[in-house]
């Protein structure tokens, strides 16, 4: 009796622990979504440094094809290679400022040197962004009950050009997050004996 007066006195009400238990396993099953994006972005960024032209650009597709397949297990949704790749490059294909930078960034390698170097920061950027967007756009696909059979590419290329956007800030803040974090540490030569 004196429990309820206290929560009424509070505004507080008590949750009930199913509802509670739900709203959580929600929350793990979002963190763990943008975990496995995070993880794939992680890993087109490396690739977008690739010195070698067009062999970075399949990389990339591939990581991407994994990204989605990653998802689809995650959400438990039937994922088939051969179905989901036209998905993927029509979605990222219909996005032609997307895809112009994409191979302007890889050829741009073919140039020793200066090429090499701006077209590897260029394509990293690009990479990493493109994999977020495609990232967000299957996860809010699945989130609403979508399965890959009935994803249309054409009406998620609105949404897809802003994630893009979005991605392109988050990939500088993962790099950054990468660049700041600790290295392993080394042994000091003073204190070493030999």
């Amino acid at each position: 009796m004196a429990q309820e007066e206290l929560l009424e006195k509070t505004g507080t009400h008590r949750v009930d622990p199913e509802v509670e238990m739900a709203s959580v396993t929600s929350q793990l099953s979002d963190i763990a979504a943008n975990n496995i994006v995070k993880n794939h972005m992680i890993a087109s960024i490396a690739l977008g440094l690739v010195p070698v032209p067009l062999f970075d650009l399949a990389a990339l597709i591939t990581t991407q094809m994994n990204l989605l397949r990653s998802l689809s297990e995650h959400y438990g949704v039937g994922f088939d290679d051969s179905s989901s790749r036209p998905l993927m490059i029509s979605l990222i294909g219909g996005s032609l400022p997307v895809l112009g930078v994409l191979g302007l960034s890889s050829f741009a390698k073919l140039i020793p040197g200066v090429g090499t170097l701006i077209g590897s920061a260029s394509l990293s950027i690009s990479a990493g962004a493109v994999t977020y967007a495609v990232g967000q756009t299957f996860i809010m696909h699945f989130e609403a009950g979508g399965t890959l059979d009935d994803f249309e590419p054409k009406q998620a290329q609105a949404f897809f050009k802003r994630e893009f956007d979005k991605g392109k800030a988050f990939v500088k803040e993962v790099r950054d997050e990468l660049k700041d974090s600790p290295a392993e540490a080394k042994p000091d030569a003073q204190t070493s004996t030999h």
